[in-house]
């Protein structure tokens, strides 16, 4: 026979707390398997509630004006770099010196070198991703499908040239080589995998260009929950300043940070 029973006072199950403040009531339902008589009873319960108090963190300006997002990032990244990928972007020739050159592209080459000597100086993955199209582009996107037309030997072709990395970057030994066919490095490539493989949450991004491979990259990796997502303002290049700046501005505004290189730099494990 089923029974009923009321409790007063009683102390309520360990598996009913809760962080709420307000009171409810909870009903609970077991069978004992003894009498095979089904128990239900009712608890009034108060549980405490406890508001999450987020510290907001300040602000790190750089001298360049560029204006920098939160400081935490960075400070999180310092505290392991061997959790931290660095991603040197499309630093290939015919984008940094050919017909098609990234017209910031050239100024921005002695610091993406300094980047990636501070990064093997600390030990970090360096990822150099680099586009390598068929000839006759077949596997790059139908705006620029032109450019290879006739027997044209087109952008970075794979083989060609202008596919190599500008002088001053070389891979060595450890380094990962990554081709991708599309603006962001994590489309439809293994860079997620890989990086997951190496146990790498933290991205650092320098390379060419804001709008197109940087800032699909870094979206990419947002949406992919790495954290913090850095991008070197000035190992980053656009067109114009004002296009790099724009960019800039709305990757900082989803919870990139975006220091100058000495920045970086100045950030030790």
């Amino acid at each position: 026979m089923a029974k009923t029973v009321a409790f007063t006072n009683a102390k309520p199950p360990s598996n009913l707390h809760s962080h709420r403040t307000t009171s409810q009531t909870h009903t609970v339902s077991f069978l004992n398997l003894n009498n095979l008589s089904f128990v239900s009873c009712s608890l009034t319960l108060r549980h405490k509630h406890k508001q999450p108090n987020w510290a907001k963190p300040p602000l790190l300006r750089s001298k360049s004006g560029l204006g920098l997002g939160p400081v935490e990032p960075l400070e999180m990244a310092a505290q392991g770099w061997n959790g931290t990928a660095l991603l040197v972007l499309d630093m290939q020739k015919d984008f940094i010196e050919g017909p098609i050159a990234v017209k910031g592209g050239k100024e921005i080459v002695p610091n993406v070198i300094k980047a990636v000597q501070v990064a093997r100086e600390r030990g970090i993955l360096i990822v150099w991703v680099v586009r390598e199209n068929d000839p006759l582009g077949r596997d790059v996107e139908l705006f620029r499908r032109h450019y290879y037309a006739g027997g044209q030997v087109g952008p970075a072709s794979k083989g060609s040239p202008g596919a190599e990395l500008v002088e001053g970057l070389v891979i060595r030994e450890g380094d990962y080589k990554l081709v991708k066919t599309r603006f962001s490095a994590f489309f439809a490539t293994h860079l997620h995998s890989l990086l997951q493989g190496a146990g790498i949450n933290n991205l650092v991004i320098t390379g060419v260009q804001t709008p197109n491979c940087v800032r699909q990259t870094v979206f990419d990796a947002v949406a992919l929950d790495y954290q913090p997502v850095t991008v070197i303002v000035d190992a980053t290049a656009a067109a114009t300043p004002e296009i790099h700046l724009a960019n800039v501005f709305d990757m900082k505004n989803i919870g990139v940070a975006t220091p100058t290189l000495q920045e970086w730099i100045d950030f030790k494990a």
